[in-house]
């Protein structure tokens, strides 16, 4: 959707259908693009899965590794290409993503269902991510799950493309009004400003990652049990007879934490995105040309950003803690809080990274930090397959998340990380005040 209709919303595709290229076929050569680093994707996950795969404690086959990473990769390729569809559809980019958006959770829920309860398992076969579930992977591949997603993305794909060609730049084909109420709320500061673009996104970040927290620790007992009932863990288990029931739950909260503080970096990496991306799009100089400092825009576009990440956060901590305890598992309150605020050493440095190359390397700055988050899961998968230098391990974010909420984080270590964080940052934001802005 972003290079689709983004791209023609911001007015770059009339540059190209100025040329010899039509809007048939401008939105194919994006569609090329996008392919391409969907494959460099799929690649990068294949390798390490079968790395994984390769080792005697998991021992999963080539053709195992290759139907998993399908099965990841799938449901992707089926909204992308839905994707292409709605661009055509909505006049904004945004109304575009509502549009896809909707399809998307409907069909999550059905999968939802499916899987909660066994009678309503024929569910699945009505929604992508049942498609691969169906596909089955790991215990026996059925590669005949493959074909409805292949089917649905090339109708998705013709579909869009066919409508490109068919309406005005510019245009869709659902018609909206162009006329918009003007609505004066938050607009007397910069930072006021940024509360406002933030408020909405914010909130739908909240509901999702609250949403995961809320989930994983719902399951908890019912995980621990299937663990308890495999016959693989069971061999696991008997080796290691201090993994009580109690301990198993608390380290299933634990892989909950682990998504919910990666959601939340995600999280940051949009954020800083937008930020450059005022830059980049000629924004920020309706405010410098005004009497606002750098500085005082970016501090503020940064405290939203730690504002936004520590609150939710706790709120994901605090649920997390009522939801365990209702389930009759001994998780305190304050080890829960305690666990939340100790993600602000991962969230300094993420930022800290971030704000360093915004103001040396601008156009880099969102890759640098999505390379550090990809960075730390390679370290994580690799420490599994090979004895990694401690100090390599440390280079991870993940070394500094506790294993379950019930651990007391490692202060010492997050304080590390905040100092170095607060240095990058601060570097990032004189060089940033010294430079001149860089378009796109």
């Amino acid at each position: 959707t972003r290079l689709l209709r983004g791209f023609e919303e911001d007015g770059r595709t009339e540059l190209l259908t100025a040329g010899l290229l039509t809007k048939r076929r401008t939105s194919g050569k994006l569609l090329v693009g996008f392919l391409g680093s969907f494959l460099v994707a799929c690649v990068l996950a294949f390798v390490l899965i079968a790395a994984l795969g390769a080792s005697k404690s998991v021992q999963l086959s080539v053709s195992g590794a290759a139907y998993t990473t399908l099965a990841v990769f799938l449901p992707g390729l089926f909204f992308a290409a839905l994707g292409v569809l709605t661009s055509q559809l909505a006049q904004t980019r945004g109304r575009a993503v509502l549009y896809g958006l909707a399809p998307l959770l409907v069909l999550f829920v059905i999968r939802g269902a499916a899987n909660a309860d066994t009678s309503a398992n024929r569910l699945k076969r009505f929604t992508p991510f049942g498609w691969s579930d169906l596909l089955n992977p790991v215990l026996g591949a059925e590669p005949k799950w493959i074909l409805p997603t292949v089917i649905f993305a090339v109708v998705f794909v013709g579909a869009g493309l066919y409508l490109a060609g068919k309406r005005d730049l510019g245009e869709a084909i659902i018609k909206q009004s162009d006329m918009v109420r003007s609505r004066f709320f938050l607009l007397k500061s910069p930072l006021a400003l940024t509360v406002r673009q933030n408020l909405w996104p914010s909130a739908r970040w909240l509901v999702g990652v609250v949403a995961y927290a809320a989930f994983f620790a719902a399951l908890a007992n019912v995980a621990t049990k299937l663990i308890k009932d495999s016959s693989s863990f069971g061999k696991v288990l008997a080796k290691h007879s201090t993994l009580t029931d109690e301990k198993l739950k608390l380290v299933f909260l634990g892989v909950g934490t682990l998504y919910v503080v990666t959601a939340l970096l995600v999280m940051v990496v949009v954020q800083l995105s937008a930020m450059r991306g005022d830059e980049a799009k000629g924004y920020l100089d309706n405010f410098l040309v005004a009497p606002v400092r750098r500085k005082t825009w970016l501090a503020g576009r940064l405290l939203v950003a730690v504002v936004t990440f520590l609150v939710i956060a706790l709120v994901a901590g605090l649920v997390t803690w009522w939801i365990a305890n209702i389930n009759h598992i001994d998780l305190g309150l304050w080890p829960t809080l305690q666990g939340a605020l100790g993600l602000s050493g991962p969230l300094a440095l993420t930022l800290g990274i971030g704000v360093f190359f915004y103001g040396f390397l601008p156009r880099l700055a969102t890759a640098a930090v999505a390379v550090f988050i990809g960075w730390a899961f390679v370290v994580d998968v690799l420490k599994q397959l090979f004895s990694l230098n401690a100090w390599v391990e440390k280079t991870s974010f993940l070394h500094y998340v506790p294993a379950n909420p019930s651990q007391t984080p490692n202060w010492a270590g997050i304080g590390w990380l905040v100092l170095l964080g607060g240095a990058l940052i601060l570097l990032g934001s004189w060089r940033f005040n010294n430079r001149d802005l860089a378009s796109e």
